[in-house]
């Protein structure tokens, strides 16, 4: 006979609702409760019917994919990556969407763990104290992709050459002539987005004698949004109008045009911007956006040959760099 979670409730006398945290390990259970449910299941054998079957076989034919963000370009085409892989081999994916929430990372990381999926590819913002205590529990082949976690986890990481891509398009504008070049980034948590490349921006400057302005640097989020107000306090803190500004994602670098339109600014003509990513959009608004292009699909298509290396016995505990090319448009004028 299958028992229900009505069935366990009602022989360790607490609700359903109750049940279920305890069998999804919620902090919002108290402790005589938790150990009541713990006991009933212990005693009756109980198993989730959603797990059941694959608790049988004790494997799944899936493979977890945590995404930051599920709508944009750039994890659209690594997921493509992934799935011209997987699916090749029989296996499906099952996607999540954090939102670029912290918690969330954990929550999913933990529940696809208890989902038993054979796998995991995980796309992460940042490498938390909370994140290696995580994944050092999971037990499953994962695959960390844009961070570097290679001195923190015993897991592969494929990671994009964020420091010299970034140093590369800095020296791009520097080599057209630019000398008042300001920044718009992201937090410095991202390693990889917020760190490096301010590092990189930072360095080209310190290297060709350029004064490093503090009114020329803004830190925000990812959005457009952050981008358009990077761009609204940079022009109203500088005492000198920069020629160029390099924005460390191209939805970023998009947000500092629309503004600079919104003023009456011309781009490239006034100020030259240029971003990292080539996204979808980037070629199609005006101007063109210059930029840095990862190769987002074969990233993807990276990632889940190192997880089926993993998954085949294959030992991967090194980190992976992946190229870059600068992608030449018009939003930089030489002067």
């Amino acid at each position: 006979m299958t028992l229900t979670i009505k069935e366990i409730a009602k022989l360790a006398g607490v609700s359903k609702s109750t049940v279920s945290r305890v069998i999804n390990d919620s902090e919002h259970v108290s402790d005589r409760a938790r150990k009541k449910v713990k006991e009933v299941i212990q005693e009756t054998g109980y198993v989730p019917n959603s797990l059941a079957k694959n608790l049988k076989r004790n494997k799944t034919d899936t493979i977890g994919v945590v995404l930051p963000k599920i709508n944009t370009s750039t994890f659209s085409s690594a997921v493509e990556g992934i799935s011209n892989i997987m699916y090749q081999k029989g296996y499906n994916l099952l996607l999540t969407n954090t939102k670029l929430n912290i918690k969330d990372e954990i929550t999913y990381l933990k529940l696809l763990k208890e989902k038993r999926v054979r796998g995991i590819i995980f796309f992460a913002t940042e490498i938390t104290e909370e994140h290696i205590e995580v994944l050092k529990k999971i037990e499953i082949p994962v695959i960390i992709v844009g961070q570097d976690s290679s001195e923190l986890l015993d897991y592969p990481c494929l990671i994009q050459d964020d420091f010299n891509a970034a140093a590369s398009i800095v020296d791009y504008l520097v080599n057209a002539g630019h000398k008042k070049i300001a920044y718009i980034g992201v937090k410095e948590s991202d390693v990889a987005v917020g760190k490096l490349r301010k590092k990189a921006y930072l360095k080209v400057l310190a290297e060709n004698k350029l004064e490093i302005k503090k009114s020329y640097l803004y830190q925000g989020d990812f959005s457009i949004q952050s981008g358009y107000r990077g761009m609204k306090n940079i022009l109203e803190k500088a005492e000198e109008t920069p020629t160029a500004v390099f924005a460390v994602t191209d939805r970023l670098a998009l947000g500092a045009i629309k503004f600079l339109k919104d003023k009456g600014f011309q781009v490239p003509a006034d100020i030259s911007v240029v971003g990292i990513g080539n996204s979808d959009i980037s070629p199609w608004v005006v101007p063109e956006i210059t930029t840095i292009n990862y190769d987002h699909l074969k990233t993807g298509e990276r990632a889940a040959e190192i997880l089926l290396d993993c998954l085949d016995g294959g030992i991967h505990k090194t980190k992976e760099v992946m190229d870059y090319q600068i992608i030449e448009r018009n939003s930089v004028r030489k002067i």
